[in-house]
């Protein structure tokens, strides 16, 4: 396994796609308008639309906003309920996604029929995904109890919290420590995704256990590649965060500009999501 030969493989296979990266573009748009009514709508059933409430918003005065939600009683579970579907839209919706995306990496030859392969795997691979995510419940929970040892493991090194210097750097440990599981398992959700998809398996849970035993065999090797694709997501945020910064958008123009500049930095995360499946595919051989 040759992590740059797999990296440059994820980078190839995510440019040659521009119909793929649009469709992830246009999903996310589709899922931010969703967002922003639903939320919107919470809102104004939880604020209600007096001047007041209005002048808040509009002066961005958040604590003068919790303040008025929490001192006035208002109830706050349009808000609640908004979060938990957007959660379960964002999940199934994310399950499909993947089913296309390693669907139209596996059939290279028939790119130029992106829109029937891409939604015909993504419904052939749901019922078989939505299975590995439940069945992923054996890895989060380890992953839990792994980090719950780690923090009372911290908690009993540093008793004494009037060391700030040493409490900040603690608490940035954890951050790092809880990412680290996340992006484990995540990365193994990936391995399982794609040996089901190369190989149209329909044993989900040996395909899990597969990815687990091939993951922890050339645990160095695939945390390299993870996080070097993880680089470029990194690179590209700063890209957009410099250019963003270098235009002051006091007019139409350069409000245009920041907007395009936004949507560019959207689609490069689909392009990433596709270097991801195609890189990893390589490492493991079956893309």
């Amino acid at each position: 396994m040759n992590i740059f030969k797999c990296f440059g493989k994820g980078i190839k296979e995510a440019t040659l796609r521009p119909k793929m990266v649009f469709f992830l573009w246009l999903f996310n748009v589709l899922f931010a308008a969703l967002t922003y009514f639903l939320f919107a709508a919470a809102f104004g059933g939880a604020l209600g639309t007096s001047a007041i409430v209005r002048d808040l918003v509009r002066k961005t005065d958040m604590n003068a906003v919790i303040e008025f939600l929490t001192s006035g009683g208002v109830v706050l579970g349009e808000l609640a309920t908004a979060v938990i579907i957007l959660s379960i839209l964002y999940v199934f919706m994310s399950i499909f996604l993947y089913g296309g995306i390693l669907h139209s990496l596996v059939h290279k030859n028939d790119q130029e029929r992106f829109a029937p392969v891409f939604f015909a795997g993504g419904g052939k691979f749901y019922g078989r995904f939505f299975r590995l995510t439940l069945y992923s419940l054996v890895l989060w929970i380890p992953a839990g109890v792994i980090f719950v040892v780690f923090d009372n493991l911290l908690k009993v090194i540093h008793r004494d919290p009037s060391h700030e210097q040493l409490t900040i750097i603690f608490t940035i440990g954890k951050v790092l420590f809880a990412l680290f599981l996340i992006f484990l398992v995540k990365m193994i959700m990936d391995y399982a995704r794609i040996k089901i998809a190369g190989q149209d398996s329909r044993k989900v849970f040996q395909a899990l256990l597969g990815s687990l035993k091939f993951v922890f065999g050339k645990l160095g090797r695939t945390l390299a590649l993870y996080y070097l694709l993880g680089l470029v997501g990194w690179a590209a945020y700063l890209i957009y965060k410099v250019l963003n910064a270098t235009f002051v958008q006091s007019s139409m123009g350069t409000i245009l500009l920041g907007f395009f500049l936004a949507q560019v930095f959207i689609a490069s995360r689909g392009w990433l999501k596709i270097a991801y499946q195609a890189a990893q595919g390589k490492a493991i051989g079956l893309i």
